[in-house]
């Protein structure tokens, strides 16, 4: 019988008594942390340092802090609006700080990206786990306290939704208790029915729990701001577009790349015939023809997509709204397969009860488990039910379940047939996070609509172990869709560390979708990678010769996409998959890469990059999505956004003014301070800065910087 608190200082004391003052406690990633309790349990180990409290958690998820004054006067008022009264967890200023209280240690798996770069005391307390292994790699830190924010059902009172983070709970829990019997354990609900209540493996039944936390004020999730998508994420999400097949199941993560695929898959489907002009703007059929022709399509779908991912996002939803997330998928082996080989469709036929005979799938006397099967897949009605060997209807008429009966089947099909197949499902996610239209749009989904989406178990995505057999059936085409910092020209991807050891955020599951798309039959891998960055040494490629640390190996090369267009290196030659890179790499640095490998011996001393390919600049790449931008296409925020009019003209100006240095800094400075046209025009942006009556010198200064910038951005 679960404990139940309406207080987390109370319930943190009482674990402590039960489970004793040395406390390994796992909590989920993301927005599935129970806030109120972890932060009570940390406050009770810096108030008493006899208790030793270490935490295993990933993603922590707090308000970010500004270095510069002007940043903080625009994004500070957003973000308000945005997390509201979200609370942040209190060892996150401390472990920001490199200030935590020796007594308690915080360990991750998965670091909020570039958060923590040169924070040694983060730094030595990262993990480097495969999602699938961080089940494993938890336990073997004796974990002894589970805890995670969870939705409670509003007409089942024992029953609950792991919502947000399906992820790993269940199988923690059992192994907890199965395998580790003699420990004292806590299995800890903290209720915040601000969680939208997910169903299917989700519901959880309220004995799981040793404790339920539910105070009755519930704070709000942490959201993430809309991404704005730049051109070069645009062109990235065409040309991964050009890749999704027909009947796919695809897995796309989180950012302004995976919105950007979102959006052109939406105009591949809506749009197909600006699509096809984009395309030809962008030479895709000259370039990439055969890849494209091989491996995806430019026309609309028909059966439409279905996804197998371990994050829902935003991209997803929009998918979903629109349509093209519309292929359903079902649990059991012998009607998938019958759906793949179009034996059968959704639609319920007299003749199905003959196929289903044929392939051994029912008998034709049918058993009680046959009629479960039937009616749980919709073939047979709900009301119908399995007595001596007849088959009941809610109208009383008795037939005797013989397929074999001539008489009998025509009775079969005229009282027990439903209409279609029922119980299948279009997405299988272990978690979500995402903006605030993503958690409201999740609230809003009808009761169909809901059981349509699964939010299920990490070994469920991310890998073929929890049904080799279904894996094979229902991700058919499957396209694995991540995101790298780096490639090499040997094939390697660079997605979650630098070459000194810092780690930026973490593996998670891309190695484990990457592998995956080695073993599933036309299954393909495809890593997002821009093809620069700018640093304080100026623009560098991000398709480089060689780097000293990798994410995924060479041997595990598949589909890399920059702005410029796709690299198929499955199954190719070094000097091949050399060729392929550089067609793809920024023109600026082609020569320069080619030169080196030349030297090398890894490609022939006489081979040119062909013309086609000699003309990736980002200035060229522009002018093509500008042109259709105009149109009304290729948005910077397709999937809605947070910012006004006003703050939208602010933010680029801000980003104007961040990517000016040296010469050109100074000449900016320069002409603001002469800049002395009527800022009568410039009121609003003043005023949502709070720099209409300068305080100061620097708020002054402040002030001539933004009109002189929005002068120049707007004229």
């Amino acid at each position: 019988m679960s404990k139940l608190y309406n207080d987390y200082e109370i319930a943190a004391k009482n674990i402590i008594e039960q489970v004793g003052k040395t406390i390994v406690i796992a909590i989920p990633l993301a927005i599935g942390k129970p806030i109120g309790f972890i932060n009570a349990l940390y406050q009770l180990a810096c108030d008493d340092n006899s208790i030793q409290l270490t935490i295993i958690t990933g993603l922590t998820l707090s308000r970010p802090t500004f270095s510069h004054d002007l940043e903080k006067r625009l994004a500070e008022p957003i973000l308000k609006r945005i997390l509201k009264n979200y609370e942040d967890p209190l060892y996150e200023k401390a472990r920001e700080q490199q200030n935590l209280p020796s007594n308690i240690s915080i360990i991750e798996f998965y670091l909020s990206p570039g958060k923590y770069l040169n924070n040694s005391m983060v730094q030595q307390d990262y993990i480097s786990s495969n999602y699938t292994l961080v089940k494993r790699d938890l336990l073997n830190y004796s974990v002894n306290v589970i805890a995670q924010q969870m939705a409670k059902s509003s007409t089942q009172p024992d029953l609950y939704s792991l919502s947000s983070n399906t992820d790993l709970f269940k199988d923690i829990a059992h192994d907890l208790r199965t395998q580790y019997p003699e420990r004292k354990i806590a299995i800890i609900a903290e209720v915040n029915n601000n969680l939208p209540f997910m169903v299917g493996d989700a519901e959880i039944n309220s004995q799981t729990f040793t404790h339920i936390i539910d105070t009755h004020s519930y704070p709000a999730l942490f959201a993430l701001p809309h991404h704005d998508i730049s051109a070069e994420d645009h062109a990235i999400g065409l040309y991964t577009s050009t890749l999704i097949k027909d009947g796919s199941c695809l897995q796309i993560g989180i950012g302004s790349i995976s919105n950007a695929i979102a959006n052109a898959l939406v105009m591949r489907e809506k749009e197909n015939t600006t699509y096809s002009e984009l395309m030809s703007s962008l030479l895709v059929q000259e370039k990439f023809g055969e890849t494209v022709a091989t491996l995806g399509s430019l026309k609309p779908f028909d059966e439409g997509l279905c996804a197998s991912t371990e994050m829902l996002s935003d991209a997803y939803l929009h998918l979903y709204k629109e349509g093209i997330l519309r292929k359903r998928v079902y649990d059991h082996a012998g009607i998938q397969r019958l759906l793949n080989a179009k034996k059968i469709t959704e639609s319920i036929s007299p003749t199905l009860l003959d196929i289903l005979i044929e392939e051994n799938i029912i008998h034709s006397q049918l058993t009680f488990s046959d009629v479960m099967m039937l009616k749980k897949y919709g073939i047979f009605k709900s009301d119908i039910s399995f007595q001596s060997n007849n088959l009941l209807t809610s109208t009383g008429v008795s037939i005797p379940a013989n397929l074999n009966s001539s008489e009998a089947k025509h009775q079969i099909i005229l009282h027990c047939l439903g209409e279609k197949l029922i119980s299948g499902k279009i997405i299988y996610a272990a978690f979500f996070l995402g903006t605030v239209d993503l958690y409201q749009q999740l609230h809003d989904l009808t009761p169909t609509e809901l059981n349509e989406i699964n939010m299920t178990t990490i070994q469920r995505t991310n890998t073929l172990c929890w049904s080799h057999e279904l894996s094979i059936l229902q991700r058919q085409h499957a396209r694995f869709v991540n995101s790298t910092m780096m490639a090499t020209m040997g094939g390697f991807v660079v997605s979650d560390g630098l070459k000194d050891l810092q780690e930026v955020s973490g593996v998670g599951g891309q190695f484990d979708f990457i592998e995956m798309a080695q073993k599933l039959k036309n299954a393909r891998s495809i890593i997002n990678c821009r093809s620069t960055r700018v640093t304080l040494e100026g623009v560098q490629s991000n398709i480089v010769l060689e780097y000293p640390y990798s994410t995924s190996p060479r041997h595990l090369r598949d589909i890399i996409v920059t702005e410029y267009g796709i690299a198929d290196c499955r199954s190719k030659t070094d000097s091949e998959i050399i060729k392929v890179l550089l067609n793809i790499t920024d023109s600026r640095f082609q020569n320069t890469l080619l030169n080196k490998i030349k030297k090398l011996g890894k490609i022939s001393p006489d081979y040119q990059i062909p013309d086609i390919f000699q003309k990736n600049y980002p200035d060229i790449l522009q002018s093509k999505i500008q042109e259709f931008q105009k149109k009304g296409y290729l948005k910077r925020y397709p999937l809605g956004c947070d910012l006004t009019d006003i703050e939208l003209t602010l933010q680029s100006a801000l980003l104007y003014i961040k990517q000016c240095s040296g010469i050109k800094l100074l000449k900016l400075v320069i002409l603001s301070f002469l800049y002395f046209k009527n800022v009568k025009s410039y009121h609003l942006y003043l005023s949502r800065m709070n720099l209409e009556t300068p305080d100061n010198l620097k708020e002054w200064f402040y002030k001539k910087l933004i009109t002189y910038t929005i002068y120049l951005q707007t004229r």
